[in-house]
């Protein structure tokens, strides 16, 4: 299956590894775990996101972190993309530099994909990227695996699977984190370091959002908004709201939650996160985006009113497809 992008692994001398904007936990745990693995290969490998972007506090611990934007050539034998499903998700930067390589390959698990390389690993059904590099590793050589290889692994396979939580967690997930273990990763660090440990401040933020949360269509719909005055009152960021939107969907009446956060002036960034068949990246979509079937995002512009007014008649559209009619809305903003 993963032949083709082998023999060009195995033909490259240098190799450039490619981010997707606002990397998450998968994202960087994939880029670092091919650095870590062709490194040990004795390939020359650097790593890149697009500059400006950042990435969550409580991954900087992971191994590597520091070669992300250390290092760069002019051009490279072999650019390989991780998790990232269309060009554009790579930042206008990153995507040329990706481009001036003598080859590419993309690596990646969302539903959504746009293919945009001839050489194309898309496993749609894998709870993580790191998944399907653990089993492309174990075919190319499984020796050049380690320590630190193993446990950037198992850290995408758990911030992907919500810590094996997610219906994308299968058999081979719960298989393939088992042989992680073996090398003897540190699975209660990562789980409490990755899934667990908040810092004061988003505690604050989080009591601060959920506390104005609105419910829609006898509350099956559960929309959180931050604000810039959210993020000033308790010393956050953007990056700090990730993860806080599974308190709405985790509620048992709720089966489409949304977060909406002010990216900028006009700009809002949303994540969309749904269960029992109803589909996350239909949703995301009619906005541009995409991601997986229970978790996806996009951007809104302009009005904030109106794009609220647009997502919840997108929302209401959803759960009639997802097997029961919507009845008018209970709260508003």
């Amino acid at each position: 299956m993963y032949e083709t992008a082998i023999k060009k692994i195995h033909a490259a001398h240098t190799v450039s590894v490619f981010m997707h904007i606002n990397p998450d936990g998968d994202c960087v745990s994939s880029s670092l775990a091919v650095y870590a693995f062709l490194t040990n290969a004795g390939k020359i490998v650097h790593c890149f996101v697009e500059e400006g972007n950042k990435f969550k506090d409580n991954l900087r611990f992971l191994p590597y972190t520091e070669v992300i934007n250390r290092d760069s050539l002019k051009s490279y034998d072999l650019a390989i993309a991780v998790d990232c499903a269309a060009p554009s998700r790579l930042g206008p930067q990153s995507y040329k530099k990706f481009l001036k390589s003598d080859d590419r390959i993309c690596i990646d698990h969302h539903l959504n994909n746009t293919p945009f390389v001839e050489t194309m690993i898309l496993e749609p059904k894998a709870a993580s990227t790191t998944q399907i590099l653990y089993k492309l590793f174990k075919e190319f050589d499984k020796k050049y695996i380690d320590y630190n290889v193993a446990t950037l692994l198992y850290a995408g396979l758990i911030t992907d699977s919500g810590a094996m939580t997610y219906q994308s967690t299968t058999s081979e997930t719960m298989r393939i984190a088992s042989e992680l273990a073996e090398y003897g990763v540190d699975i209660y660090t990562l789980n409490r370091k990755l899934t667990k440990d908040v810092k004061l401040s988003v505690f604050r933020l989080t009591n601060l959002v959920l506390s104005k949360t609105q419910f829609y269509f006898d509350n099956r719909v559960g929309i959180i908004t931050f604000s810039e005055e959210d993020f000033a009152a308790t010393g956050t960021s953007l990056e700090d709201t990730e993860g806080i939107i599974n308190k709405v969907i985790d509620i048992v009446e709720v089966k489409i939650a949304v977060s909406v956060s002010q990216a900028e002036p006009g700009v809002y960034k949303v994540g969309i996160r749904t269960k029992d068949g109803i589909d996350a990246g239909a949703i995301a979509g009619v906005f541009g985006g995409g991601g997986h079937f229970n978790a996806s995002g996009c951007r809104i512009f302009g009005d904030y009113q109106e794009g609220i007014k647009k997502l919840l008649e997108t929302c209401e559209t959803a759960l009639k497809a997802g097997g029961g009619a919507a009845c008018s809305t209970d709260s508003s903003i």
